[in-house]
């Protein structure tokens, strides 16, 4: 177990981190590919084992580096599913009485218990939070996304 370092997940799929896994490592801006060995969650935490991190003085050389799968890789989303980063730069339209209102694209998730779609930018930045109550519809081919909004978010936004 020397050298397997604890891992903060973004994807909950465990099939991208299955071992024999090519993954891009960049740390300090330096960028090189590394091979997962093993993953595995232990006490509500994900560890994993790199090949070539072999002791605790290297797994401490890569602490904060990012690790990253290319998107073409990634396990097709289940029906009616989809990858967060896939909302950036999608179309945000409040649907009230029939009437639609553009409220602007998508420019950060920001995550958590529930992730938070970021719409528009600076005094005109509104906070959606991506519940089912609210995002009435999403069509990714067409990068548009209506939403419901209850009464008084865009005021409490401002």
């Amino acid at each position: 177990m020397h050298g397997a370092v604890r891992v903060d997940r973004i994807l909950e799929d465990d099939r991208v981190l299955e071992p024999g896994r090519q993954v891009r490592m960049t740390i300090g801006g330096h960028e090189q590919t590394v091979e997962i060995e093993f993953f595995r969650k232990q006490h509500g935490r994900f560890v994993m084992k790199l090949c070539g991190v072999d002791s605790i003085e290297d797994a401490e050389k890569i602490i904060g580096a990012e690790l990253q799968i290319s998107e073409d890789e990634l396990p097709p989303p289940g029906d009616g599913a989809f990858y967060t980063f896939h909302l950036r730069g999608c179309r945000v339209y409040a649907i009230e009485n029939g009437k639609e209102d553009f409220l602007g694209e998508v420019t950060d998730i920001l995550e958590g218990g529930t992730p938070i779609l970021r719409v528009g930018s600076g005094k005109e930045e509104t906070l959606i939070p991506f519940a089912e109550s609210m995002v009435r519809k999403i069509d990714l081919d067409l990068r548009r996304i209506e939403v419901e909004l209850p009464e008084g978010l865009r005021e409490l936004n401002k």
